[in-house]
């Protein structure tokens, strides 16, 4: 099993306007309590013991805000980049503390699924990469893959069109990724994820779950009103 989840919290959130001007997105209140401290604490509970986040806006807050022991006995350890290097280039400031294999999640997003069944599929698939996958969503806001078997064999952008599951912004993934980052700024998304499709070294596999991003006002709003019975967790 394995025991580190990195978590992306380095964005600016400008759709969120001046909600995020002195609060980093993921630190924005849901309920009462910061939307991040949700996710590390849902990971903790399912065995993570090695939290590392990958910060760039507003580092300082983050650090102030997780300074000290994590929630049931994890370790919260912060990486800064210097500048914007992107959801993939920021992974390469965090090389010299990363696992052979960890899971990777979107700190402005939850995809309630089990991580253990999530791990189990990634570990039969033996992929550089494994997306955890939700069924075809609602409007036209998220691409969409082709899975294959447990194969992701290409992306297609919303306006495109094209049914099929999406992308739940949480991953199984193997050290050697790190060998397809490109220069700064470099996103996972678009410029690593697509590669390794095209080479045969993406996996993905649909997980049932509650899923929200917080990156647009209206589902901020909803999340307030949602997460909190959806992750009953210890304040």
């Amino acid at each position: 099993m394995l025991k580190q989840a990195v978590f992306l919290v380095g964005g600016r959130g400008t759709r969120l306007g001046p909600l995020t001007d002195a609060t980093p997105k993921p630190l924005l209140p849901v309920a009462g309590r910061p939307f991040l401290d949700y996710l590390i604490d849902n990971a903790a509970r399912q065995g993570f013991s090695d939290i590392v986040l990958l910060c760039g806006y507003l580092a300082s807050v983050l650090a102030q805000h997780y300074a000290g022991p994590g929630p049931h006995g994890s370790t919260v350890r912060l990486v800064v980049e210097p500048e914007p290097a992107g959801t993939a280039g920021a992974l390469l400031y965090a090389r010299e503390l990363l696992d052979d294999r960890f899971l990777m999640c979107n700190g402005d997003s939850l995809f309630a699924c089990d991580l253990a069944a999530l791990q189990e599929r990634a570990g039969e698939a033996d992929r550089t990469a494994f997306l955890a996958l939700r069924r075809s969503a609602p409007g036209r806001r998220s691409g969409t893959v082709r899975l294959v078997g447990n194969d992701i064999r290409s992306f297609h952008a919303p306006e495109e069109n094209v049914e099929g599951p999406v992308n739940a912004g949480v991953y199984v993934i193997r050290r050697d990724l790190l060998d397809w980052i490109g220069p700064p700024p470099c996103s996972i998304e678009q410029d690593v994820f697509p590669r390794l499709a095209a080479d045969g070294r993406l996996g993905g596999g649909i997980l049932e779950g509650y899923f929200i991003d917080i990156g647009v006002p209206e589902d901020y709003e909803r999340a307030n009103r949602e997460v909190a019975a959806v992750l009953a967790v210890d304040r």
